[in-house]
């Protein structure tokens, strides 16, 4: 089972403009909203996949029915500690003439100590029935900026594999722990290295020691440009799909569920990336935080170019 952990969920609000233009008047297109949080969509993804997964994490009493409706309606295995607050929501603007995202993401309610002693029991009591454990994601205020360190260290007591998808801090301190794999896009990297960059490094440099210290893969994706892997044999680049962008909020996550799905079948690192790719394309041509069918993935697996660096 590949087990998902959402401390912010949150929902995506798409409002689509023909341009943004800035300090002026904007004319809204169409709107949607989307319940998202990126391990809730790495999940809802996977059981596109027909894998097996199950969501975990932190739910808000404001709302909380509406996030357990929602992944009743999808299907989805779910065991979420309630505590005060409202679910939050971002505002994503999508700019049809650019075909770029500008993204308002809230913080989130203040999290209790309680709540969180509650759900790392939680995680503890499921690690014996996981395969995958995916940690990715903002914390909430409240939460310990080392809780992703403290989950992979736990779980790696139990090996199981860990995947981690977050930016700054709970990102760096996440690392010391060496996690299976990690996915941090172009924009998080350099900002979790940006000294050693400053330095002289390049970003492949960089990703290729932490390889040799011990994060067996690291996955940098590169929107336009497409993405990287690297394992401790090969680096591997493969080149951006040509879809028709209607939604990008969510092709990271859906980029995650592919590898993890082709982990959990032990396929090769190439087939890794190549999973990857036509998960996150499949999703970015949905609007909103939609998120790849089976079909879509089987649609363009074939179309996925991959090089050996």
């Amino acid at each position: 089972m590949i087990v998902t952990i959402t401390l912010n969920p949150c929902m995506d609000k798409t409002i689509y403009l023909d341009q943004l233009s800035i300090g002026s008047y904007n004319r809204v297109q169409n709107t949607r909203s989307d319940l998202s949080g990126k391990g809730i969509n790495v999940s809802t993804a996977l059981s596109h996949f027909r894998a097996k997964t199950h969501c975990m994490g932190l739910n808000f009493r404001g709302n909380a029915q509406m996030l357990e409706r929602i992944l009743d309606q999808r299907g989805l295995s779910h065991d979420f500690v309630l505590t005060d607050g409202q679910i939050r929501t971002n505002i994503k603007l999508f700019d049809k003439s650019f075909q770029v995202m500008t993204e308002i993401n809230e913080a989130g309610p203040t999290v209790p100590s309680r709540a969180v002693d509650l759900l790392l029991d939680k995680i503890e009591g499921i690690l014996d029935q996981a395969y995958l454990l995916v940690l990715s994601g903002s914390i909430p205020p409240g939460v310990p900026t080392d809780i992703y360190q403290r989950i992979i260290r736990m779980a790696h007591r139990k090996d199981v594999k860990t995947v981690l998808d977050a930016a700054g801090e709970p990102f760096l301190l996440g690392l010391s722990e060496k996690p299976y794999l990690i996915k941090p896009n172009l924009y998080e990297f350099g900002q979790a290295f940006q000294e050693e960059i400053k330095a002289g490094k390049e970003p492949l440099e960089i990703a290729r020691g932490l390889v040799r210290n011990g994060i067996p893969y690291i996955c940098i994706s590169m929107g336009s440009d497409g993405a990287l892997l690297i394992d401790k044999d090969h680096t591997y680049r493969a080149a951006p799909l040509s879809v028709e962008a209607k939604g990008l909020t969510g092709a990271g996550d859906s980029m995650v569920a592919g590898m993890c799905y082709a982990i959990r079948r032990r396929l090769s690192s190439e087939d890794m990336l190549r999973y990857a790719m036509a998960a996150s394309a499949g999703s970015v041509r949905l609007e909103g935080t939609l998120l790849a069918s089976w079909k879509d993935v089987e649609e363009l697996l074939p179309q996925v170019e991959i090089q050996v660096l």
